[in-house]
Parts: structure tokens; C-alpha cells; sequence
């Protein structure tokens, strides 16, 4: 347990950084636009999630605090997944420059050839190959994020987890995978790069109980 609070806080302190100053009250920097898209999948047919619901509905209310306009959703299916990252986007190009975009997704993630997938409730996924078509790839959409001159983009991937989808045959790495960040974002994990987050029974995560708590706490180091 030593071990896994460690990568928590090393994982979240870049977020401190960018964020627990800036995410203050809203009063403080009213120039500032916050927007949000958080999104917790949980009823996974196979193996579901007990925390991920929770947990989204935790961040969301604690962004809303801090001066965000949130959209929040929950078992979302493949398609009203990139629809709401579409719909996100584009409010954001619409926002300005002045603007501070979070994404944070708490469910199953995995990762394939160097890339981190995030896995829709109606996935049907048995194989690796079946991965790229059923699951939404993050740099397709971080990338656009990135493209779009904002103040700063956040990423939290709350989804290294133990998959229970691929079983036998060719076992896929584990956890998700260390990727370098465009300019002005940062993308944070749950769990170190190669590795998963211990299984929780509820009703939070400790990771999203981590993170909300230094949201809430205004002008740290």
C-alpha cells in the first residue's frame, strides 16, 4: 500500500501545480473560462465497476465549486462516448483562448502499441485486435484539444485497471501507457505507467478522493 499511495501523490502533484492554484474560487480570476467533460463508466457487462460512477460524480461536483461548467455523464456506450468528446471540443474551440479544458474518465483503460484506449460500457472486445474499433483511442482527441489555443489542458485518465476482457492467447501490457504531452497539457494517471491501481470495492476510489481534495485546496505550492 506504501508503494501505490506513493505513485498517487507523484502522479497528482503535477496537477497541484497547473491546477489546485488556479482552480481556487472563481471570484479570483473571473477573466479565466473553466470547462470540464468528466465521464465515469462503470456497468461494464463483464466486470463491473463499483467506484467509477462515484467517482465522476465526486470530481464533477468539486470542479463545479471551483468555477467549472461541467458536463458530466455515466455509462456511456461507444458512440455517445465520441459524440460527447466532439460536442467537448467544440465547445472549447468556441470558448477562447482564456480557457482552462479538463477531461477526467474513470473506467477501463488499457493500451496497445504505445497508445491508451478508453473503453466504452458496450465494448465487445475478446482480442487485442479488437481494441482499436471498440474503444476510443485518447491521443485522437487529446491532439485536437491540444490544437486549440487554450490556457491549459488537463487529462486525468482515472482507468489503469486489471482488464477482464482479453483472456488466453497474447496477453496485452499492462496499465497504461507513458506518453509525452503536447504544449499546455498535462495528462495524469491512476496508477504509474506499466501498472494497474489495486481493485476497490466502494463506494470512491482513493485516487479521486486524492484528487478532489487537492482541487479544494487553493494555493499549494
Amino acid at each position: 500500500m506504501r508503494g501505490t499511495l506513493k505513485v498517487f501523490i507523484c502522479l497528482l502533484l503535477p496537477i497541484v501545480a497547473l491546477a489546485a492554484g488556479a482552480l481556487a474560487p472563481a471570484r479570483a480570476q473571473q477573466q479565466e473560462k473553466r470547462i470540464a467533460l468528466v465521464v465515469g463508466n462503470g456497468a461494464y457487462a463483464k466486470s463491473p465497476l463499483a467506484t467509477t460512477a462515484n467517482d465522476a460524480g465526486l470530481i464533477a461536483q468539486t470542479l463545479q465549486a471551483a468555477g467549472f461548467d461541467v458536463v458530466g455523464a455515466r455509462d456511456l456506450d461507444g458512440d455517445t462516448l465520441r459524440k460527447s468528446f466532439r460536442d467537448f471540443i467544440q465547445k472549447a474551440q468556441a470558448s477562447g483562448p482564456g480557457t482552462v479544458a479538463m477531461v477526467y474518465l474513470a473506467g477501463y483503460g488499457v493500451q496497445l502499441a504505445g497508445e491508451n484506449y478508453f473503453i466504452p460500457v458496450d465494448s465487445n472486445i475478446s482480442r487485442d485486435t479488437d481494441i482499436p474499433t471498440e474503444a476510443l483511442r485518447i491521443s485522437d482527441y487529446a491532439r485536437q484539444l491540444a490544437s486549440i489555443p487554450l490556457k491549459a489542458n488537463i487529462v486525468v485518465l482515472d482507468a489503469a485497471r486489471a482488464q477482464p476482457f482479453i483472456e488466453g492467447g497474447q496477453p496485452i501490457a499492462s496499465g497504461l501507457a507513458l506518453v509525452e504531452p503536447d504544449p499546455n497539457m498535462l495528462i495524469a494517471f491512476n496508477a504509474a505507467p506499466g501498472t494497474v491501481a489495486p481493485e476497490e470495492p466502494g463506494p470512491y476510489g482513493i485516487y479521486a478522493q486524492s484528487l478532489a481534495e487537492m482541487i479544494r485546496t487553493g494555493g499549494l505550492p
